[in-house]
C-alpha cells in the first residue's frame, strides 16, 4: 500500500510534464476594426428608438480556446459617436449626455468569459462611462472560432454579437428623462485574430 501511495504521489507530480497535460496559454487577438462596431439604442417617446454607433474602437483580447477563459480591454472614443444626425450628435457629446470634453474615452474591461455546455454564453466586466464605473454583463448572441479564406489568405479569427441592457442614470446622465429612455441597449460586433498573423 505505501509502495502505491508514492507511485500516486510520484505521477501527479509529473504529470505536469507529462506530454499532452500542458495548459494551453491564452492567445493576444487583434481586433480587426473594419469588422468591429459598438453600437447603441435608446426609446424616444415610447414611440422610436434613437440608435447610433461608435467610430473609434480600440481593443485587446487574449483567448484561451481549450479553456474558454479570457480577457477583453476594449476603448471607445466618445467624440466619435455616429447617430447620422450631426445635431443630435452634437448634443451627444456635450454635457448634456457623454461630456465627450471631460470624459474622452469608454472603456469595458472584462475577464469573466461565462461558459455553458462548452459555448460562451457571456463576458462579465465592468464599463467606464461618463467618468463612472459599474459592473456589466454581455451576453454573447453567438460566438464561434475557426478558420477563414479572404483573398485566397487563410486566417483564424474568433468572432461574435454581445447585447447589454444598461441605465444610463447610474452613470450620472439623467437629461431628457423619461423622454430619452433610462435604458440603453448596447451591442458589440467583434471579430479578431491571433495578432501574430494579424501582423503578417
Amino acid at each position: 500500500m505505501r509502495y502505491l501511495t508514492a507511485v500516486l504521489r510520484a505521477l501527479c507530480l509529473l504529470a505536469p510534464a507529462l506530454p499532452g497535460t500542458a495548459r494551453a496559454e491564452p492567445v493576444s487577438y487583434a481586433v480587426d476594426p473594419t469588422h468591429t462596431a459598438v453600437y447603441f439604442a435608446a426609446s424616444h417617446f415610447e414611440r422610436t428608438s434613437v440608435r447610433g454607433r461608435f467610430g473609434k474602437i480600440d481593443g485587446r483580447i487574449s483567448y484561451d480556446e481549450t479553456s474558454g477563459s479570457g480577457a477583453v480591454d476594449f476603448t471607445v472614443d466618445a467624440d466619435s459617436v455616429d447617430s447620422g444626425n450631426r445635431t443630435l450628435d452634437g448634443i451627444l457629446r456635450s454635457a448634456q449626455f457623454l461630456d465627450a470634453q471631460n470624459f474622452p474615452v469608454v472603456r469595458l474591461r472584462a475577464n469573466r468569459f461565462v461558459q455553458d455546455g462548452g459555448r460562451l454564453v457571456a463576458v462579465e466586466g465592468e464599463l467606464s462611462l461618463h467618468g463612472v464605473t459599474q459592473p456589466l454583463r454581455l451576453e454573447a448572441e453567438r460566438f464561434s472560432c475557426g478558420d477563414i479564406s479572404l483573398f485566397g489568405i487563410k486566417r483564424h479569427v474568433c468572432g461574435g454579437d454581445f447585447r447589454a441592457v444598461l441605465s444610463r442614470s447610474a452613470f450620472g446622465m439623467t437629461r431628457f428623462l423619461p423622454d430619452v429612455s433610462d435604458s440603453v441597449v448596447l451591442t458589440i460586433s467583434v471579430e479578431a485574430m491571433p495578432a501574430a498573423s494579424a501582423s503578417k
